[in-house]
This record gives C-alpha cells, sequence and structure tokens, in this order.
C-alpha cells in the first residue's frame, strides 16, 4: 500500500492487475479490485477451507475494525453504522421503518437507481404522492448569466419540498450522468420541514468527500463494489436517532445483545446489540467479504477521498477541453462527480452505437439514458483519457 502524503495523489495503477491493453472507464458498473483487496479475499477463503482456527472473535471484531474505517470515510459516528447486503437492502430497511400517511409525499430524482424507487412506489396505494423531479432540459454549462443544468435540477429539487414531505431520497450525484446535489442545502431544506434525508452515494463514497454528520443526513445507503473498489454483497448505511429504536427487516442471532457467548445463545434476548448493529446483515461475519471491504478502507483512507477527487478532476481537465472543441459535451467540475461523468454527443451520434465502437476499440464505457458515462477511478491516468477522446473524435 502506499503512502499518504498531504500532496497530490499519484496513479495507483501499480496496485491493479489490469489487462494493459483494455482501457476500463467503467467503475460506476463495477470497480476493479486493487490487488490487496483481492488478497484479502484469497486470505479469508483458505482460512475458510479448514475453519479450525476461526472463533467466535472471528463473527465480531473484523466487522467491528470494518465499521470504525467506514465511519471515518464518510464523516459519522461508528456507532450509527449498520452494515447491508446491497443498496436494495439498505433502502428496505429505512422503508420498513418509516410510516407513511395518505397525503404525504416523497421526493425523489428524475431517472434514480431503480433501488431507491421501488420502495416508495408502494406507497402510491397507501394515498403518498411520488414528486419525480426530472432533469431540467438545459446546457451542461451555464450560458452567460443563465444558471446551468445542474443549479437548475438542484433547485427543482429544493422547491418540490414542502410541509407534507415525508421523505427525500435522492443520490450525492446522479447515476446515470454524475450530476452533483447540493447536499447541504437540501438537508437543510429536509430538516425544515422534519422530512428524513436519505442520500445514495453508492457511486460516489471513497471516491469523493462526503461528511454524513455535518450535512445532516438521516441515511446514508451505499453498496461498496463500485466507488470503493470491494467485492459485491457487503454494504452500510448509516442511520440518524430516528432510527435508533427501530425493527430489523429480519431477526438475525448477531444483532442480539450478548450473543458473543456461543454458549449462552439459547438465553434469548429481547435486547438489540448497542448502536445501529440491530440492522446488521449476518453477511457482516462472512470473512471474505468483510476483510475485502476492510482492505478497500484502508485503500482509501490512505489515498483520501478529496484527493481522489482532485487526481481524476486534473486527469480529466484536458480530455474535458479536447472534447469540446470537438463537439462534445461535458459538465464544469462543479456541478459533477470526477469519478462518474456523462458525455453529450453531436448530432449524428447515438450513444448505443458508440458504446459498441468504443467496446470494439477495448475502451469500456456505459451508456446511461441519453450520455455515455465514463467512469474513471485511481488505476486511470492522462493516456486513457486521451486514448478515450481520439476513439470519440474518431467517430464524430
Amino acid at each position: 500500500m502506499t503512502t499518504a502524503s498531504p500532496g497530490a495523489l499519484a496513479c495507483q495503477k501499480a496496485l491493479f492487475s489490469l489487462d494493459p491493453e483494455e482501457c476500463w472507464l467503467d467503475s460506476a458498473y463495477m470497480g476493479p479490485l486493487p490487488d490487496p483487496v483481492r488478497d484479502a479475499g484469497i486470505a479469508a477463503i483458505e482460512r475458510r477451507s479448514f475453519p479450525v482456527g476461526i472463533g467466535p472473535a472471528d463473527f465480531f471484531e473484523p466487522a467491528e475494525r470494518v465499521r470504525g474505517m467506514l465511519a471515518r470515510l464518510v464523516g459519522a459516528d461508528a456507532e450509527r453504522i449498520a452494515f447491508v447486503t446491497t443498496a436494495a437492502s439498505g433502502f428496505a430497511l429505512i422503508a420498513h421503518n418509516l410510516h407513511p400517511e395518505p397525503g404525504a409525499n416523497v421526493v425523489l430524482l428524475g431517472d434514480q437507481f431503480p433501488s431507491n424507487v421501488y420502495p416508495w412506489r408502494r406507497w402510491r396505494a397507501l394515498g403518498v404522492e411520488l414528486r419525480i423531479v426530472a432533469a431540467p432540459d438545459a446546457p451542461l454549462r451555464p450560458a452567460g448569466a443563465e444558471p446551468g443544468r445542474a443549479a437548475r435540477w438542484n433547485d427543482a429539487v429544493v422547491a418540490a419540498i414542502d410541509a407534507r414531505t415525508m421523505l427525500v431520497s435522492i443520490e450525492q450525484a446522479h447515476w446515470t450522468d454524475g450530476t452533483l446535489f447540493d447536499l447541504p442545502r437540501i438537508g437543510a431544506r429536509c430538516r425544515e420541514v422534519g422530512a428524513v434525508f436519505a442520500v445514495d452515494a453508492t457511486q460516489t463514497a471513497g471516491a469523493m468527500p462526503i461528511d454524513v454528520d455535518a450535512v445532516g443526513i438521516d441515511a446514508l445507503v451505499v453498496h461498496s463494489y463500485k466507488s470503493m473498489l470491494s467485492s459485491y454483497g457487503l454494504g452500510f448505511v448509516v442511520l440518524s436517532e430516528r432510527f435508533a429504536e427501530g425493527r430489523p427487516v429480519e431477526e438475525g442471532w448477531l444483532v442480539r445483545a450478548g450473543s458473543e457467548d456461543f454458549a449462552g445463545l439459547v438465553d434469548y434476548q429481547d435486547r438489540y446489540a448497542a448502536g445501529m448493529r440491530r440492522y446488521d446483515t449476518s453477511l457482516r461475519s462472512n470473512g471474505m467479504l468483510v476483510d475485502m471491504l476492510g482492505a478497500a478502507c484502508e485503500l482509501l483512507l490512505d489515498w483520501q477521498p478529496g484527493r481522489i477527487r482532485a487526481y481524476l478532476l486534473d486527469i480529466e481537465a484536458a480530455f474535458a477541453e479536447r472534447l469540446a472543441a470537438s463537439g462534445f459535451e461535458i459538465a464544469a467540475p462543479p456541478d459533477r462527480a470526477a469519478n462518474i461523468f456523462g458525455v453529450r454527443l453531436p448530432p449524428g451520434l447515438a450513444p448505443g452505437p458508440v458504446r459498441e465502437a468504443l467496446a470494439a476499440r477495448r475502451i469500456r464505457v456505459s451508456v446511461r439514458g441519453p450520455a455515455v458515462r465514463v467512469a474513471p477511478h485511481v488505476f486511470n491516468d492522462e493516456a486513457d483519457l486521451a486514448r478515450l477522446a481520439a476513439a470519440l473524435e474518431a467517430l464524430a
């Protein structure tokens, strides 16, 4: 592992076993595993192959160590963190503990990720209005004194929140194109009206700063296999005191008070473990998953989310300037995430065929909505983005 310094972050390609012929710019689809994360998983599998050395403490201590690192990564109290299997399970937990009433409303983003939409769609049958705030039809960059697309979208989200809003559930950066949302501003409006503020940071956690306590987020949901460069199957939520006395979706034995005493497990307990552990998935004791997440956290804390964002913006600067001169459009850095952003194509180019043509050149991106979605991470460098720019120019 590299050693963090106060200076700029360097490219971390050496810590990944990537095919040099492939240009992976699709970490928003799935982040590659750094070698230390892969090695942690392999070591855990080897221990599991003959579990004579796995004792009761291994069901608890690794998870507690990782819980503390996650807290540092997102600016939260470790006692407020619970492990979940997926983003969908995190939002199911939230929905399970809220009590919608007829006439209330929920504010969502247009084209939001489905796991953060389906739980709230069920509430329509209870008389709850879903207010879907669509992206404005506006240029990605401001034109003169007119606000750009991101500013207008944020304004529309705030305007949709009123005294009947019970929940605002959005993303830190939109999963289709990386549009950034003003979480402090939206969170402040939620507090004014008493609404629960939930944020999906699956695409951004670890790769850009977030401070849950400072922003006042009631529920942060993260699955760790994208921007956090860990394995599928173990993520986490950060929950406010609103959920302190809530009911877990599953009643697992691990989350009861005193469950560390295996000899006393049949002395059934009604009390839950402290903090938000009542919501933990039993998969937090899966050595492979928790050790891989721990190894990823060590790297991300070493690199530091703010330095990751700064590094990515730096390697993207010439790329964005070059494409703008060729008729493509990319939002300005203050309006978008650095590790996930959309490239709007000039007339005559369609996103689907462009993605296929890039794949034929072994350049991997995604199409989400009307734009080509580019998602670099610390293993990418200026040469990767120059390769993408040259390919797009050739197609145009």
